[in-house]
C-alpha cells in the first residue's frame, strides 16, 4: 500500500510509527517455557574425615588468586605470567566476545531497521505505448528523484525475537562461565606441573644424597680390595648400584626439564631459554575450606555454564515454537520525491507510506513440528548434561578429600619406614665394617632406604596436586559468605 501525504508533517507521521511499533511491542506475548532452574540431589554434606574438618573452617580463598594459599612467590608469579598469556585464556575471551556480539546482533532485531534510499532515475516513454492516447499523445522523457528513509520492523508479538535474545544472552553468560573454567584450568595445570617440579627437586635432593654416600662406599670398597679384605663380587655390587642411581637422578633431570617446558607453554612462552630455580624443600600443604556440597552449585564455573546452556535452550523452545504463529511486519517509507532535483525539498512533493503485512504457515511438510522437536531434545540433553556436571563434581571433591586423608596417613606411616631404612641401613654399615655381614646386606639395606625416601617424596608430592585438583573440584578461589 502506498499514499502520499502532502499535509501531515513528517515529524508527526514518525512519532505515529514509533508509538505504533511501542503499543505492538507492550502487548506482545511470548510463547515457549520461561526458564527453570534444575532441581538435582544434593548430598547435606562431604564424607570423611578431611571434608569434616575443612567444613567447620569458615575462612575463604580470593577468588581472583587462589593459588596464593600455598604462601608461594614463584608460583604466584607463574599464575600472574598464565592469567596475562595464556592461549587457551586468550582463545576462551574471543568467545565471549563473539557471543557478546551476537547478543548485540539478537537484540538489534527488538527495534525498527531504516535505510535510506535515495535514488535518481531518467525515463523515456514511447509515443505508442499502452494508454498514451489518454494523455498527451506524444513520447516523453522526465527525471525522477527520490529521498526516502524506508522502515522495516518486525512485530514481535509471539516473543520470537525476545527469545532469541534471551537465548544469546544466555549464551553469552555461558561462555563466560566457560572463560571462567578455562582459566581456573590453566591456572591448575600450572600449579600441578610446579608442584610436580618441585616433587622431582626433591627426589634429586635425595638421589644426590644418596650418590655421595654410594661413591664413598664404592671407593671403600676398592680400597679393601686392594688389600684382599673384599672381592670383586662386591666391588661390581657397589659399583652397580651407584650407576643405578645415577641413570635415575639422569631420568629426574629429564622428567624436571619436560615439567619446565609443559609450564612455559602454559604461560605462552617458547621453551627456549625458560627455566624454573631449583627448591628442594616444599611446605606441606594447606588447609582447604570446602564448605557444604550446596555451595558447589555457585562455584564451580562448567556448572554455572552448564545451567546457563539449559536457560539457552529453554528459550529455543519459544523461538521454535513462534514460528507456528503468523508473522507480522511493519513496512513504510517517508521522504521526497519530484522530477526536478532543485524542488525536490519543497513540502508539496514530500511523501510517505505504512504498511502492514502477515505471513502464516499454512504447510510445511512437519518442518516446524521437527523444530520444535529438536528444541525440546536439546533442552533435554542440556539438562542431562547439567545433571552429569553436578553429580561429576561431587565426585571430583570426593575423590580429592579422600585422596588427601588416606595420603596423610600414607605419610605418616611411610615417614616411619624411612626412619625404619636408616636404623637399619646404619646397623648393616656398622656390621660390614666389624666383619659381621657381607657387603650385599649393606647394599640391600641402602636400596630400601633409597626406596622409602622416594616413596615419602613422592607421597608429599601427591598431596600437593591432591591438594590443587580439590581446589579446582570447589571452582577456584571463593569468598566465605
Amino acid at each position: 500500500m502506498r499514499s502520499f501525504l502532502h499535509k501531515k508533517p513528517l515529524s508527526r507521521w514518525l512519532a505515529a510509527c514509533g508509538l505504533t511499533v511501542l503499543a505492538l511491542q507492550l502487548t506482545a506475548c511470548r510463547v515457549g517455557p520461561n526458564y527453570k532452574a534444575p532441581v538435582v540431589p544434593v548430598p547435606p554434606s562431604y564424607t570423611g574425615e578431611a571434608a569434616s574438618q575443612s567444613a567447620a573452617d569458615a575462612s575463604s580463598i580470593g577468588a581472583a588468586s587462589w593459588w596464593q594459599v600455598f604462601d608461594d612467590a614463584e608460583l604466584n608469579t607463574l599464575e600472574q605470567q598464565t592469567d596475562a598469556a595464556n592461549t587457551d585464556i586468550r582463545i576462551a575471551v574471543t568467545h565471549v566476545d563473539q557471543a557478546a556480539a551476537m547478543t548485540g546482533y539478537a537484540r538489534s532485531y527488538l527495534f525498527p531497521t531504516v535505510s535510506a534510499q535515495p535514488a535518481a532515475d531518467r525515463t523515456r516513454e514511447a509515443q505508442n505505448r499502452p494508454n498514451n492516447g489518454a494523455t498527451s499523445g506524444r513520447a516523453s522523457t522526465y527525471n525522477d528523484f527520490q529521498l526516502p528513509l524506508v522502515l522495516n520492523y518486525e512485530i514481535d508479538a509471539w516473543g520470537r525475537v525476545r527469545r532469541t535474545v534471551e537465548a544469546a544472552r544466555a549464551t553469552q553468560q555461558a561462555n563466560e562461565d566457560d572463560l571462567r573454567f578455562v582459566r581456573l584450568t590453566a591456572e591448575a595445570n600450572v600449579a600441578i606441573d610446579y608442584f610436580q617440579l618441585r616433587e622431582i627437586d626433591q627426589e634429586i635432593r635425595v638421589l644426590d644424597s644418596t650418590l655421595a654416600d654410594l661413591q664413598q662406599a664404592y671407593r671403600l670398597n676398592q680400597t679393601l680390595l686392594q688389600h684382599g679384605l673384599t672381592s670383586e663380587l662386591q666391588v661390581a655390587q657397589a659399583k652397580t648400584l651407584l650407576d643405578q642411581t645415577n641413570a635415575s637422578t639422569q631420568a629426574l633431570r629429564l622428567s624436571r626439564a619436560q615439567s619446565e617446558h609443559a609450564i612455559a607453554v602454559l604461560l605462552g612462552r617458547t621453551v627456549e631459554g625458560f627455566s624454573i630455580p631449583s627448591q628442594p624443600d616444599t611446605p606441606p600443604p594447606p588447609s582447604v575450606p570446602i564448605g557444604l556440597p550446596s555451595d558447589l552449585l555457585k562455584r564451580r564455573p562448567d556448572v554455572l555454564e552448564a545451567d546457563r546452556n539449559i536457560a539457552a535452550a529453554t528459550a529455543q523452545i519459544g523461538v521454535a515454537k513462534a514460528a507456528y504463529f503468523p508473522q507480522l511486519s511493519l513496512t513504510g517509507f517517508v521522504g521526497y520525491e519530484s522530477s526536478n532535483a532543485s524542488t525536490i525539498l519543497n513540502w508539496q512533493n514530500s511523501i510517505a507510506s505504512l504498511g502492514a503485512s502477515a505471513a502464516a504457515p499454512i504447510f510445511t511438510g512437519g518442518r516446524l513440528h521437527a523444530n520444535v522437536e529438536q528444541a525440546r531434545a536439546a533442552y533435554r540433553g542440556s539438562l542431562a548434561q547439567y545433571e552429569k556436571t553436578v553429580l561429576t563434581s561431587y565426585k571430583e571433591v570426593e575423590d580429592q578429600l579422600s585422596a588427601l586423608q588416606y595420603l596423610r596417613d600414607q605419610q605418616h606411616l611411610q615417614d616411619l619406614a624411612v626412619s625404619d631404612a636408616q636404623q637399619a641401613e646404619q646397623l648393616a654399615n656398622q656390621r660390614f665394617k666389624t666383619g659381621l655381614v657381607n657387603y650385599l646386606d649393606v647394599l640391600t639395606a641402602q636400596q630400601t632406604l633409597l626406596f622409602n625416601q622416594q616413596a615419602a617424596t613422592q607421597i608429599a608430592g601427591q598431596r600437593m596436586l591432591a591438594t590443587v585438583v580439590l581446589i579446582k573440584a570447589l571452582g577456584g578461589g571463593w569468598t566465605h559468605s
